[in-house]
């Protein structure tokens, strides 16, 4: 097996644990008795612990080597996964496993990143950065597949998910241990350390005000509108929760191939216009209790979160070398999942002005960031030198 290929099956095993708790939402509501409140805490306390994995995850692979961070962060993701399958004890067991899967995450979705374009120098450009957006995004959308599937008809909804992603993962780690090699070796050991000091290069502005976009529209598609439209589905809520998070990132998958070739630029003004028509495809859906229109916007919002991933990837593959690319990368994934604070912000308006408002209100507001990306270099000049882009 290639060596990226490797890689690229770890982050899609860590991946579908970050993710497939998403339809078991509905089960703890309903098992736990727990309040719409309490689920957006569970879905975003991940996002706690997934900021300093990804911000120390990258600088620390940059010094000491990939493997060396990659392999032990996964293994935390895993002890995570074996937390959460005491969930049915409670709120509390169920914050604690989604953090520690948090925190393995992001050292293993920032440093594995890096290493999966570190394996893809000397290649066409953008291949690095369309390979790690690839495994993550079939991830992020298999895994709720898979376990939305397992908990609609199948014994043990709140133990065998967490079962089988147990076994992909610890497959997955045993693969990535095995062969893999790692080109971008430490280049500053003895150097004082510089964890948090990452070299930002020109025009990563834009890419840091379009980079909570990135999450704001899955996590809108995942936990936010299935809910809004659950009275037309009976006992089917949980697996339909599983079909809807699945189309997202389908969607992302298949649109990064495509716009792997574009400026960033371009292809963050593309995503940002996908996305905006899937917040207000949903609050149209919301207002109609539409489930088919829940999955139109489904696929929009996964076309948006696509554009904007593969735009920002591809600036960081374009603007760092090995031994700055972990760095850049931690800062920039930190940054996109700013957006999974979106649940929570939407429900905390909802309850204000109610749910298809709160949902124009952040199409209104992803209108606004496409005409600022637009309106930027109106000259026309590229934001990375050409030649990197080719």
């Amino acid at each position: 097996m290639r060596s990226w290929l490797r890689v690229a099956l770890l982050l899609f095993a860590v991946a579908w644990g970050t993710n497939h708790f998403v339809p078991l939402l509905l089960v703890y509501r309903a098992k736990l008795a727990l309040s719409s409140v309490e689920l957006a805490v569970l879905f975003g306390v991940y996002a706690v612990g997934l900021v300093p994995g990804l911000l120390l995850g990258g600088p620390l692979s940059d010094r000491w080597g990939r493997r060396p961070v990659v392999l032990p962060a996964a293994i935390v993701a895993l002890v995570g996964t074996l937390i959460l399958t005491f969930g049915a004890a409670g709120f509390g067991v169920l914050l604690a496993g989604r953090f520690v899967v948090g925190l393995g995450a992001g050292a293993t979705f920032s440093a594995g990143t890096a290493w999966i374009q570190d394996l893809a120098e000397g290649a066409v450009a953008g291949t690095g950065a369309r390979r790690a957006a690839v495994a993550l995004s079939c991830g992020f959308g298999g895994g709720p597949l898979v376990t939305g599937i397992l908990a609609q008809w199948f014994p043990w909804p709140m133990l065998l998910p967490y079962v089988a992603h147990g076994f992909v993962l610890t497959a997955s780690i045993g693969a990535a241990a095995l062969g893999t090699r790692a080109p971008a070796q430490p280049k500053r050991a003895g150097e004082p350390s510089r964890l948090l000091r990452v070299r930002v290069p020109p025009g990563f502005v834009r890419v840091a005000f379009v980079a909570p976009w990135v999450f704001v529209f899955p996590s809108v598609s995942h936990a936010v509108i299935p809910a809004l439209v659950r009275a037309k589905l009976g006992t089917l809520a949980v697996s339909f929760a599983g079909v809807v998070t699945a189309t997202t990132l389908l969607f992302g998958v298949l649109v990064q191939p495509v716009l792997r070739t574009w400026r960033p630029r371009d292809a963050s003004a593309f995503g940002l216009a996908a996305g905006a028509a899937g917040l207000l495809c949903g609050a149209a859906a919301a207002a109609a209790v539409s489930p088919a229109g829940a999955l139109l916007s489904a696929m929009l919002l996964g076309t948006g979160y696509g554009g904007c991933l593969i735009s920002g990837l591809r600036f960081v593959e374009a603007t760092t070398t090995a031994e700055t690319r972990g760095g850049l990368t931690g800062l920039y994934y930190s940054l996109t999942y700013l957006g999974f604070a979106s649940p929570l912000a939407l429900a905390a308006i909802a309850k204000r002005i109610g749910d298809v408002p709160s949902l124009l209100l952040a199409f209104a507001l992803a209108v606004v960031t496409l005409c600022g990306v637009l309106l930027e270099r109106v000259d026309g000049s590229p934001i990375i030198p050409s030649e990197k882009l080719d």
